[in-house]
């Protein structure tokens, strides 16, 4: 009975895992075939289980279905891709963040960058920071500045870069650049220009 009432189950979005070892060789073929937007997560080849084992090697997948879609159809996708059961997704948004561990600092960080989006789905729509997590971020960086006493704008893009920072790096670059900027001049001030930054 619970089975036939998980295939009533509907949702825009759905995830599973894939794991190299038993994917068929096509497997991002299959998917792209689809013509579903799609979104894969970096390599998760660092993860560890609780007892400090190493997990098997594996992706996450996201599928975006323009409108409500059941388990079943999710799961004949996992099946082709050999897939263990596919899941509802409950936040688009967090499953994203998640594929790099973004909000879970305990776990291993895997780049942003290596999240690959597919079929034409913007994965920087997931990825935007809410408010409260924006103003957390700028009280780091205030921190940050003053801490290590940055006084230049380019070298603080720079650590942002070299350090895979990019929530910093794009409230730098796309929302808090005004204020970003007067903590660099007010910084630069205090060091009246005679002094580098540093980090």
């Amino acid at each position: 009975m619970a089975e036939k009432k998980d295939k009533r189950i509907k949702g825009r979005y759905w995830t599973m895992i894939v794991y190299p070892e038993s994917a068929p060789e096509n497997w991002r073929n299959i998917l792209d075939n689809t013509h579903l937007e799609w979104v894969e997560s970096p390599l998760h080849d660092s993860d560890v289980n609780a007892d400090g084992s190493k997990k098997k090697p594996h992706w996450h997948i996201m599928l975006c279905y323009e409108g409500p879609a059941t388990q079943n159809m999710a799961q004949k996708i996992a099946d082709e891709l050999h897939s263990p059961r596919a899941q509802k997704v409950g936040s688009a948004k967090g499953m994203v963040r998640y594929f790099a561990h973004l909000d879970n600092p305990e776990k291993y960080q895997y780049s942003v960058a290596d999240i690959v989006p597919h079929n034409g789905v913007d994965i920087a729509e997931f990825l935007k920071l809410t408010a409260s997590q924006n103003l957390a971020c700028m009280k780091d960086i205030f921190k940050f500045i003053k801490e290590k006493e940055v006084d230049n704008y380019m070298d603080f893009l720079e650590f942002c870069i070299s350090q895979g920072n990019d929530d910093w790096f794009d409230i730098a670059i796309n929302h808090n650049t005004l204020a970003i900027n007067k903590m660099l001049d007010a910084m630069w001030q205090k060091h009246r220009g005679n002094k580098p930054s540093k980090f």
